[in-house]
């Protein structure tokens, strides 16, 4: 059964369910962090360092409100801590709340938890020399079965105190009535469908549920009389959620000097001892742990109190009842349930993972730049404490190599080196694109003003020609009128050019005699200024063969390149051609 999901929407990537899971029951795929059912021990360390709320418990609500629906006898269980779950309430307001939501009769877990202690010390003083831990976390028992299942033998082969109150309403007390356990541990949804104790818990409430419950049917717990509880009367199994509650409800003492009992609170004192008592190094007889800080210290409460304030709730409950009750009727409870069993089974889960072999982990390594035991920083912000054990949960499929911070900084890194360079070849794309919208306007100035020139040119070169053919062969101004009538032409082939630009005509190759262009381009050139000190050279090859050409292309290239010529020679020289 999974009691625990992600709430893809919220999952940020934090990983921080990752770092704490200590059973490492978190897979990430595509970036969400996903709780695997079968890896889970539903110990709720993923729920309190999510600040994200992206970890939701399966909802018993609506199982319980079909309890309602369909049985008349459904009786609430409060767990221990029930006191410390609402501070404005007294804990007999709180009794009188869970009443008025329809259950027919609100019982005190703790009366179990006193027959649970009992058993223990039973089973201590029996087997004196045998190791053996408290069973009454159902975390515990998980990370026991799936994570050290070579200590399931270890275990006291005891109940909860939740199932110990189930058999007795069921098998004594109310036969045929149905029983929902309230309290702050969500572990509790996972033990109730263990085929050992199947049947005895009908549904399990946390305290969260609870107060939804309560805003639901409008109640303000502080407005409402006080009433008892009903059922068997508890005693000291009230103190059972308070760290070392076991040890003083069962009259265990624990002796320093013999170092015969030990009592460890949290997931990672609870997985240092047990790694010790698997290597044989711990000499205690009695091992009393708790995955949770006690179970005041559960994920399932709906307050953020602190831990001595809780304590401090449940520690003033109990010191009043023992006032108030008197210890009669709680032996007489005692003596009357003594024959309810207690006992169950546990069976191992072994959910560990084989380290895959050294190349394997090298080559996982290498996949993110670890390529030398220098470049395993071991930072823990992908979640694992190693980069090889966190290269272990690849191989395994649990992470990815994207969950590696430093390799993801190396990458980002990269990246923003690749963008800096297209985004330098954007700028110079850019300036190309606005220097093209540049000529283009010229050239479309350049068509404007060679429309304006082609018109007086042509008039030109009308009347220049007219005149030539009124002249005699012999007449001295033949020559100024035929150079008239060349540079008029040349302007209008500039002029075309300047249009072909604008038009971006194709060139009119053909096939040209490159000499006989140069010999017009030098005719032209030097009647110049420029040239007026210049001294031209012609040495033309006369074998040079024709080539192709755009006539006027290159006329106007050998006039550009003689014209520069000229210009670089203001005081005279030699021209050579």
């Amino acid at each position: 059964m999974t009691v625990l999901s992600t709430i893809k929407e919220k999952c940020r990537r934090c990983y921080s369910c990752v770092r704490k899971c200590p059973a490492k029951a978190i897979k990430v795929e595509d970036g969400q962090a996903k709780v695997m059912g079968d890896r889970c021990i539903a110990c709720g360390s993923c729920i309190k360092v999510c600040r994200q709320e992206a970890k939701a418990v399966v909802d018993s609500i609506a199982p319980v409100k079909d309890l309602f629906w369909n049985f008349t006898e459904i009786i609430a269980c409060l767990a221990p801590s029930f006191p410390a779950a609402f501070p404005r309430a007294s804990p007999g307001q709180i009794i009188s709340a869970v009443r008025h939501l329809g259950f027919t009769e609100v019982m005190e877990v703790a009366f179990g938890a006193d027959l649970v202690a009992k058993a223990h010390a039973r089973l201590a003083k029996k087997h004196p020399d045998k190791l053996y831990i408290s069973s009454p976390c159902p975390a515990l028992v998980l990370y026991i079965e799936k994570y050290f299942p070579s200590l399931v033998d270890h275990l006291a082969p005891i109940v909860s105190p939740m199932v110990a109150m189930g058999r007795v309403i069921k098998r004594s007390l109310r036969p045929g009535a149905k029983v929902v356990f309230i309290g702050p541990c969500i572990a509790k949804k996972m033990e109730i469908e263990a085929p050992q104790v199947a049947g005895d818990v009908d549904a399990v409430l946390t305290f969260i549920e609870l107060d939804r419950m309560f805003q639901e049917a409008g109640l303000v717990l502080e407005k409402l009389p006080e009433s008892p509880s009903d059922g068997p009367l508890p005693r000291l199994g009230r103190i059972f959620p308070v760290p070392g509650g076991l040890l003083r409800s069962a009259a265990l003492k624990e002796d320093v000097c013999q170092n015969k009992i030990l009592v460890t609170e949290g997931k990672e004192a609870c997985a240092q001892i047990l790694n010790e008592i698997q290597e044989g190094s711990v000499e205690a007889k009695f091992m009393d742990l708790l995955f949770c800080e006690g179970c005041i210290n559960g994920p399932g409460f709906p307050n953020d109190l602190s831990f001595f304030s809780r304590k401090d709730l449940v520690a003033r409950y109990v010191q009043s009842r023992l006032i108030a009750e008197g210890e009669d009727r709680h032996r007489a409870d005692m003596r009357k349930y003594s024959r309810v069993s207690l006992k169950r089974s546990f069976t191992p889960d072994d959910r560990r993972l084989i380290t895959p072999s050294p190349d394997i982990i090298r080559e996982i390594l290498r996949r993110t730049n670890k390529v030398q035991p220098e470049d395993e920083l071991n930072c823990g912000a992908c979640g694992y404490a190693s980069c090889r054990e966190k290269a272990s949960a690849v191989y395994w499929g649990l992470a990815e190599n994207e969950m590696c911070l430093p390799y993801l900084i190396d990458q980002m890194e990269e990246n923003l080196a690749r963008l800096a360079e297209s985004h330098k070849d954007l700028r110079e794309a850019q300036q190309q694109l606005i220097q093209s919208e540049k000529m283009a306007s010229v050239g479309q100035l350049a068509a404007g003003v060679a429309h304006e020139i082609n018109n007086p040119l042509g008039t030109i070169l009308l009347y220049s020609h007219m005149i030539l053919e009124k002249l005699e062969q012999q007449d001295s101004r033949r020559e100024e009128l035929d150079t008239i009538a060349q540079e008029a032409a040349r302007c209008r082939d500039i002029v075309r050019g300047l249009l072909d630009f604008a038009r971006q005509r194709k060139l009119q190759v053909e096939n040209v005699d490159v000499n006989r262009i140069l010999e017009e381009t030098l005719s032209l050139v030097s009647a110049q200024p420029a040239f007026r000190h210049v001294q031209i050279e012609k040495r033309l090859d006369p074998s040079m063969p024709r080539t192709g050409g755009d006539p006027s292309q290159l006329k106007e290239v050998f006039l550009n390149i003689l014209s520069n010529a000229g210009e670089a020679m203001p005081a005279g020289g030699r021209l050579t051609v």
